[in-house]
């Protein structure tokens, strides 16, 4: 079986829809804090409850600007930053109370800011542990996006591709 980094993204992807990683926030040394646009702080302003549906500590900082006391436990630097934007951008294009639509695009975004990404160095015993996991969870089989996370490849078609057959 090859698994696809993205595996990790689907797994993060699906605790936090479980609500198991959104309960896990790290409570930072350092506040982060975020400036927006108007709309934006005033979008973020209104839904300060999805954020802490998701894992976030916000609070009002003034002038366009809001602190991030907590994240979830994944997330790290820079990472909150652009998530807390990103999440306010879309808050403000879809103007509307927080539905199941809205957690699941957030937890979405959490699980791809906070899933390893492609050219990350990995640990064997991390990558054992997530195929195990995986193994555990054979109903994640595609990333937040859609795209398969690993592919079954026959012994038959690795013996050809060896020219064993």
């Amino acid at each position: 079986m090859f698994i696809d980094k993205r595996k990790a993204r689907a797994l993060l992807y699906e605790k936090l829809k479980r609500r198991e990683e959104a309960a896990m926030a790290q409570t930072l040394l350092v506040p982060v804090t975020v400036t927006m646009d108007k709309n934006e702080y005033t979008a973020v302003l209104q839904n300060l409850s999805v954020f802490e549906q998701a894992g976030f500590d916000v609070e009002d900082f003034g002038s366009g600007t809001v602190l991030v006391r907590s994240a979830p436990l994944n997330l790290n630097g820079a990472d909150i930053k652009d998530s807390v934007l990103e999440m306010a951008g879309y808050l403000e294009e879809n103007k509307t109370d927080a539905t199941t639509e809205h957690m699941d695009w957030l937890y979405h975004n959490i699980a791809c800011r906070a899933a390893i990404k492609g050219g990350n160095a990995s640990k064997k015993e991390e990558l054992i542990a997530l195929a195990e996991e995986l193994e555990a969870n054979p109903d994640v089989r595609y990333c937040p996006h859609g795209r398969p996370i690993y592919v079954m490849l026959k012994k038959r078609t690795l013996e050809k591709e060896f020219g064993r057959v």
